[in-house]
């Protein structure tokens, strides 16, 4: 028997249908996910407890949710406790990177699920509804934002963007080394029992297994998983007095964007690393990606650069109007037998290696032998690519065009090699900012004459005439004889800070109207369908049902 239509009302609804824009409305959260990620000594704490601040000051209810406690628990529930102890001691943080190995041995995001279930568990508090393990807890709409403190992997990172989408943000901790290194010292070894030669070495072991656990896949891979933040942040500075709210800026900022509380705009820097990231995706290279943006002094982007393969007649492949035909394109992904010449010319030396030496001639396993050899530095030479490194192409295409590079800024996705930070000395470059680390480059050990890493105490290699020179001297003889000449300045080479390249379109792109179009008075309002931030509560199977409905 067929179904009776159901009636509908004047308008021609359906009684109790839903317009597809309540539909969305309706299965949207108003929570916010932000983790921390940052090098053992950088200061994470501090940064969660300015993001408490700025969160309730956007009208958020703050939730502190912290790693450690729950690989505590985690053990004590799988009946293997870890120590208790009075005093935080080096080895009693030894001990919790151990129990966060094992839980990765589980799943290599199993500290991110435990993250999962303390937060659901707070949910359902705040909503008055039992917690169930494995069942959803749909949230209410209350501003909310859980705050996780720390990520040491990038599969919690995977993990966490993936679940919440464009409501989670990763905030990356910048720290100059040196400061991490003293603050570690003076947090764990107030009294040193061994010499302090000892202690140092120890305490360069733990900050290397932080950074990157080598040889253990579930290990610390905080290095790996720092450059995946959305949003960048500078805690070198030390916490003298009247600086415990210095951080409330800036991440007060990011939290303004998320909250669209304020009309926030790019910085120069920002902008100019969002060019070398969209200079960095044209890259066909087979090992990796790298972009570089070239800014003068009145910070306009003058040259950007990636690492491709040079073409005749200047610039590289991939560059101008149209694509190459595919005879013309000789770039490493495109010719007719692909592979890397780098790593082709790196095996031939290996394989020289082995034969030219008579005592491996009994090595049944050449491959294996092969294989251990390039995970030497032999493995990591970089002179054989065919590439022009990013760096280097800015630099080229500036000269091309007759810009001078004296008193440049150099902004690349990836710290320069050796090789590049020679060219980017001479090139006259002032500032180098980037964002991912590159252990293979020897720039700071083979040029620390003329690179800086220390903003606080850096000094712009500024280039006068003799003339200019001589009569600065004179100057100084004759107002303060004896004095000590100042210092040569050199290049810096700092990590960038702020939105990352992956956030920028959605932090800065204009979605919400800003004005009445009648009166053209100030006024902020949401997108009809909602803005970029709030993640669904449902999948998408579930909209379409009830969409479809």
């Amino acid at each position: 028997m067929p179904k009776v239509a159901e009636k509908l009302s004047s308008k021609g609804e359906i009684p109790g249908a839903k317009d597809s824009r309540e539909v969305i409305s309706q299965n949207r959260s108003s929570e916010m996910f932000f983790a921390v990620v940052g090098p053992v000594g950088a200061g994470g704490s501090r940064v969660v407890e300015s993001l408490v601040r700025a969160c309730e000051a956007s009208g958020y209810k703050a939730e502190w949710i912290k790693a450690s406690t729950l690989i505590r628990k985690w053990h004590e529930d799988a009946g293997t406790p870890l120590p208790e102890a009075t005093d935080k001691t080096l080895e009693l943080v030894e001990a919790h990177q151990d129990a966060g190995d094992k839980m990765r041995e589980r799943d290599a995001a199993e500290v991110a699920r435990a993250v999962m279930r303390e937060i659901a568990r707070r949910r359902a508090a705040a909503t008055e509804v039992d917690y169930v393990p494995g069942e959803p807890v749909r949230p209410n709409s209350e501003r909310r934002a859980y705050l996780i403190d720390s990520i040491r992997h990038p599969a919690e990172v995977s993990l966490l963007r993936r679940t919440y989408g464009n409501a989670f943000a990763l905030v990356g901790v910048v720290c100059e080394e040196s400061r991490r290194e003293q603050r570690i010292l003076e947090k764990y070894f107030r009294r040193p029992r061994h010499g302090e030669q000892l202690v140092r070495e120890q305490v360069k072991r733990f900050m290397q297994r932080d950074s990157d656990d080598a040889g253990n896949k579930r290990g610390q891979h905080v290095a790996e998983a720092f450059f995946e933040a959305d949003y960048f942040v500078d805690n070198s500075e030390n916490d003298p007095e009247g600086k415990k709210f210095a951080l409330d800026e800036p991440l007060g900022r990011l939290v303004n964007i998320v909250a669209h509380d304020q009309i926030v705009r790019p910085t120069m820097e920002e902008t100019a690393m969002h060019h070398a990231h969209s200079a960095r995706v044209r890259s066909a290279c087979l090992s990796r990606q790298v972009g570089a943006a070239l800014v003068d002094s009145d910070g306009t982007v003058v040259a950007t650069g990636v690492n491709e393969v040079p073409a005749a007649g200047g610039g590289v492949y991939g560059e101008g109007f149209g694509q190459p035909h595919e005879h013309e394109d000789h770039r490493c992904a495109f010719r007719e037998t692909r592979f890397c010449s780098s790593n082709q010319q790196q095996n031939k030396i290996v394989d020289e290696l082995i034969a030219a030496l008579p005592e491996l001639d009994g090595v049944d396993d050449k491959l294996g032998l092969a294989a251990r050899i390039r995970k030497t530095r032999l493995g990591g030479l970089i002179e054989f690519s065919r590439a022009v490194h990013a760096e280097m192409d800015a630099l080229l295409s500036a000269g091309r065009e007759g810009v001078s590079t004296v008193g440049t800024r150099l902004f690349v996705t990836t710290f320069p090699c050796h090789y590049c930070a020679r060219h980017i000395v001479g090139a006259g470059v002032y500032e180098v900012q980037y964002i991912e680390p590159y252990p293979k480059s020897l720039a700071l050990e083979l040029h620390n004459d003329a690179i800086e890493t220390n903003p606080f105490t850096w000094q712009p290699p500024e280039r006068k005439s003799m003339a200019a020179q001589k009569k600065d001297a004179e100057q100084q003889q004759r107002s303060d004889v004896g004095a000590v000449p100042s210092q040569p300045g050199k290049v810096l080479f700092r990590p960038f800070v702020g939105v990352s390249p992956r956030m920028y379109t959605r932090a800065f792109e204009k979605t919400w109207r800003l004005k009445d179009k009648v009166t053209g008075n100030f006024e902020m309002e949401a997108p009809e369908w909602g803005d970029e931030w709030s993640p669904f509560t449902v999948g998408y199977p579930d909209l379409e049902a009830a969409l479809t409905k």
